[in-house]
C-alpha cells in the first residue's frame, strides 16, 4: 500500500510539473504573440505614415506654422536650424544651447532622399540665419548611390545659401567598428571619403564646417564605444562632444 501511495504521489507530482510546464509555455507563447502583434502594428503604422507622408513634412508642420506666426523674419534670422535624421533629433538643444535660438528639425530613420524632400518646408520656409546640414552614417551601405547622396547634400547647401541662410556643413559621424558587417564594403572608408568631399566643397565655396567627425573619430576612423549608444548613434558623452564642437560656431 505504501508503495502504491508513493507511486501515486510521484505521478501526481510529475503531472503537476508537466502541467506547470505547459502552462508556462502557453503563457510564454501568448506573450510572444502579443509582442509580435505589437511589432506588426508598429510596422504597419510606420508603413502607413511613410505612404501618407514619405518625406516627413507633417512631423514639424504645426510647429513650423506656429513659429512663423509668433516670430518675425528678423527674429528668425537670429536662429539656427539643426537639420538631419535621428542623430540630429537626439541633440538636446535646450540642454546644450539654452537661449541660442536653436530649432531642431531632426526626423529619425530618414534617408538622404527624405531629407532633401523636406528641406524646403523645415529649413528654407523658416528662413533662419543658419542651418546645420547633416547626414547619418546609417545611409552608407553597399547599395547606396554615393554620387546621388553627395548631389543631395550639395543641393541643400547651395539652396540654403541662395536663400540667404548660412549653411553650416556638418561632417558625417563615424560608425563604430561593429558596424563593419560587410565583407567587401567599408562604411568607415566611405564616410571618410564623403567628409573629405564636404571639406573640399566648403573650402571652394568658403563655407563653414562643423567637424563632428574630427571630434569623435578615433585614429582608425571609428566611433569609440565610450561615445556610442549603438553602431551609429552617440551616447550622452558623444552628444556632449558634438555640442562642444558646434558651440563656438554658433557664437
Amino acid at each position: 500500500m505504501r508503495t502504491i501511495i508513493i507511486i501515486i504521489l510521484i505521478l501526481s507530482l510529475a503531472g503537476n510539473i508537466i502541467g506547470a510546464y505547459f502552462i508556462y509555455k502557453a503563457l510564454k507563447l501568448r506573450g510572444e504573440i502579443r509582442q509580435y502583434q505589437r511589432y506588426h502594428a508598429d510596422l504597419k503604422a510606420k508603413y502607413e505614415a511613410l505612404k501618407a507622408d514619405f518625406a516627413g513634412i507633417a512631423v514639424y508642420e504645426n510647429e513650423n506654422r506656429r513659429l512663423l506666426e509668433v516670430t518675425t523674419a528678423e527674429q528668425r534670422k537670429k536662429m539656427t536650424v539643426l537639420f538631419g535624421a535621428s542623430i540630429t533629433k537626439g541633440l538636446d538643444a535646450e540642454k546644450y544651447f539654452p537661449g541660442k535660438g536653436i530649432i531642431n528639425r531632426g526626423v529619425g530613420s530618414q534617408s538622404d532622399v527624405q531629407l532633401l524632400a523636406r528641406f524646403s518646408s523645415d529649413v528654407l520656409n523658416l528662413a533662419p540665419g543658419k542651418a546645420v546640414i547633416k547626414f547619418c552614417s546609417g545611409n552608407f551601405n553597399p547599395k547606396a548611390n554615393l554620387q546621388a547622396m553627395w548631389s543631395e547634400y550639395e543641393i541643400m547647401a547651395m539652396e540654403a545659401a541662395r536663400h540667404n541662410i548660412q549653411p553650416l556643413l556638418a561632417t558625417v559621424l563615424p560608425a563604430t567598428r561593429g558596424a563593419e558587417e560587410y565583407s567587401d564594403y567599408s562604411i568607415a572608408a566611405q564616410v571618410r571619403d564623403f567628409n573629405k568631399r564636404i571639406e573640399a566643397f566648403a573650402a571652394a565655396q568658403k563655407l563653414q564646417v562643423v567637424d563632428y567627425y574630427g571630434a569623435l573619430a578615433d585614429k582608425n576612423g571609428f566611433l569609440p564605444d565610450s561615445l556610442a549608444r549603438d553602431a551609429i548613434h552617440p551616447n550622452e558623452n558623444g552628444y556632449a562632444v558634438m555640442a562642444k564642437t558646434l558651440q563656438p560656431i554658433l557664437e
